[in-house]
């Protein structure tokens, strides 16, 4: 696969292919360098490969993303005399893995609801191939079963009127409800894939196929204690994403993870079932440190960190609380904090009032610190370090990083860049905001131990960490032989969690640069 460079701007290139696997002539999307970690994603009912589409384009130029169509699902056509069942799409899933070579190296695997007895099954069969799980409202606990979910999978064969039941949900406004309940904004929710999913649902052969299945889903309750020892005796790296408005699958399901998994990661969201629909930002970041992290163990090095060895392994795991996980720095952070061991929380403005103490106290309670990086209109900025100096102490939280702006840096003595002449315009409100913040920050009385990061006043530029950088506390920025001052985002994020550990830099403004 390859990727393309735009100004700047990194577009990956998804390939669309078929494979043939015993009789099935198998559909799948493929994105992302081969030499790259590579993450095999199962779907779920009643969608296909298309559920994964905007993951794919938001991870493709890091990862190698494989996502098939199960038989009878999106483009996967079957032959007529193929029998239905959960170890038959697992059959296929088998071959097809191997007819892609993907075993040699292992890979991470995305259960989606349906993925997940899929998922469970392949892993069982190949405890060699799975270098960890994602697990995104795939059940597999008694627990996790709503009512609505024990009534559906009471139905199985030579059940009086069991087709039929089936058959009711195996319509538009069922699919549509499956993807906007339990949201918090349907209007997030695009309508295409609901549309999609009830298209292939309509074709020729696919009702059959999914009442097959239906009447098998019993099989994969039978399994659950089988699985949940799978999971207890291989302990693969785990990162549970969850959707707590799920009608099939409460948040109940999530947690119970942690019986077997206890170093499992468990992030649980405000959404419903297809919970990547509404709370992509928030997950990407989580999904791609899982992915650095699960290829790398926290006990060998890349050629590039220039952490020590014997610091990774003394590492105490932290909990963070970052408000605005979902923007480029914040998103930064959150992939970097997940990559070195730290249990992440995002927090995000449709679910917390950031400039509300009472509200921001009661979403970071139990954390160990917080990071915050937030813009909006009304000076949401300084309103929000304002709350901030209220709500942490009230919450017992004693740790604050500030991810400020470059314009409150200086050019010259007491002149600073938001105040110069010449100042972009499209900027100058958020610079203003964040130079007003730190200004609060420095003049508080206030037990939070605060650092007000800031990157350079323009070069902020994409790239990875390459771990080679300065950090310093000043008003000026750090600038190279050339005298420019620049950093990557990915190195910032590591300036970020590299205060957090150390405990450095408090009550003091830091900027970073090479």
């Amino acid at each position: 696969m390859t990727t393309h460079s735009t100004a700047g701007t990194e577009v990956t290139r998804t390939v669309h292919r078929f494979v043939e696997v015993d009789g099935v002539r198998v559909f799948y999307r493929e994105a992302g360098p081969t030499d790259a970690p590579t993450l095999v994603l199962l779907h779920g009912f009643p969608s296909a490969s298309h559920q994964f589409r905007r993951l794919i384009d938001t991870l493709g130029t890091r990862y190698h993303l494989v996502a098939p169509d199960y038989p009878g699902f999106g483009h996967t056509e079957a032959p007529e005399d193929f029998t239905y069942s959960f170890e038959s799409l697992t059959d296929v899933m088998e071959g097809f893995v191997e007819a892609l070579g993907l075993g040699a190296d292992g890979f991470a695997l995305y259960t989606f609801d349906f993925g997940g007895p899929v998922g469970m099954r392949l892993a069982a069969r190949h405890p060699e191939w799975i270098n960890g799980l994602i697990v995104q409202n795939a059940n597999a606990y008694a627990e996790g079963l709503s009512d609505l979910a024990l009534g559906l999978t009471a139905n199985r064969p030579g059940v009086p009127g069991a087709e039929e039941r089936v058959r009711e949900i195996l319509t538009l406004p069922v699919t549509r409800s499956q993807y906007e309940g339990g949201t918090g904004d349907p209007s997030l929710i695009a309508p295409d894939g609901w549309t999609l999913d009830q298209h292939f649902l309509d074709l020729p052969g696919r009702k059959e196929a999914q009442v097959a299945l239906a009447l098998d889903y019993h099989s994969n309750i039978d399994r659950y204690p089988v699985w949940q020892q799978w999971l207890r005796e291989h302990r693969p790296p785990t990162l549970v994403l969850w959707g707590r408005g799920d009608a099939f699958f409460p948040e109940a399901g999530a947690h119970a993870y942690l019986r077997d998994l206890p170093e499992a990661q468990v992030h649980v969201f405000d959404t419903g079932h297809f919970a990547l629909e509404e709370k992509l930002p928030e997950m990407a970041p989580l999904i791609a440190a899982f992915l650095d992290a699960s290829a790398r163990p926290t006990d060998t090095m890349s050629a590039t960190d220039t952490t020590n060895p014997a610091d990774v392994k003394k590492r105490t795991p932290m909990r963070i609380a970052i408000v605005g996980a979902s923007g480029n720095l914040g998103g930064a952070v959150a992939a970097e904090a997940v990559s070195r061991g730290h249990q992440v929380t995002p927090l995000g403005r449709a679910t917390t009032d950031v400039s509300d103490p009472t509200a921001l106290a009661e979403a970071v309670a139990g954390h160990d610190a917080v990071v915050v990086g937030v813009k909006g209109p009304d000076h949401l900025v300084p309103r929000s370090a304002q709350a901030l100096l209220k709500a942490l102490p009230d919450a017992g939280v004693s740790r604050l990083v500030f991810l400020g702006g470059g314009g409150s840096l200086e050019y010259a003595p007491g002149e600073r860049f938001v105040d110069a002449p010449g100042f972009p315009a499209a900027y100058l409100e958020t610079a203003r905001d964040q130079t007003e913040a730190l200004d609060l920050l420095r003049a508080a009385r206030t037990p939070v131990e605060w650092t007000y990061v800031s990157p350079p006043p323009m070069h902020l530029v994409p790239g990875p960490k390459t771990g080679s950088f300065r950090v310093e506390a000043r008003d000026t920025p750090i600038a190279d032989a050339d005298g420019e001052s620049r950093i990557s985002v990915g190195d910032f994020a590591a300036a970020v969690l590299d205060t957090l550990e150390q405990g450095t830099f408090v009550q003091e403004r830091i900027t970073v640069g090479y």
